[in-house]
């Protein structure tokens, strides 16, 4: 993936995924079963009929730039998906701006299971990809 002059990675292609997944030593079903998305998912961003949206591009830059996927690496991160001692989030709060000409930032909903977001007065769900992201908002303490 190359910069752009705004200092955000270009989107990845299919050519970069599947170089991602060779470096990895992963398949398209590997990779879904690691970071947690449907297997036909992967399989379509292998093949370019479905974006790959920046989150998984950033997460799969990170397993990429910490090198070989190791079976200690696929326990840690299983042990912590799998971590039933918090009940599991299925939404969260978070600014986001829309990266058409709409200037301002607001708060949108993020259905976790989904990956849609949806913000105020709109009826319309939107990806991560049609979105500036920004800080997640966390509830105060109880």
């Amino acid at each position: 993936m190359t910069l752009q002059k705004n200092r955000r990675p270009a989107p990845m292609t299919p050519e970069d995924f599947r170089d991602a997944l060779e470096r990895l030593g992963q398949t398209p079903a590997s990779l879904a079963k690691l970071i947690g998305v449907d297997v036909r998912t992967a399989r379509r961003w292998s093949t370019g009929a479905k974006p790959i949206p920046d989150s998984v591009a950033a997460q799969i830059a990170a397993l990429v730039e910490a090198g070989v996927v190791t079976p200690e690496l696929v326990a840690e991160i299983e042990a912590t998906r799998n971590d039933t001692s918090a009940e599991p989030q299925i939404a969260r709060f978070i600014w986001v701006q829309r990266k058409d000409e709409d200037p301002y930032w607001t708060i949108a909903e993020h259905d976790l299971i989904a990956d849609v977001f949806y913000l105020p007065g709109r009826l319309e769900r939107f990806t991560a990809d049609e979105l500036v992201l920004g800080a997640v908002i966390t509830p105060p303490a109880a």
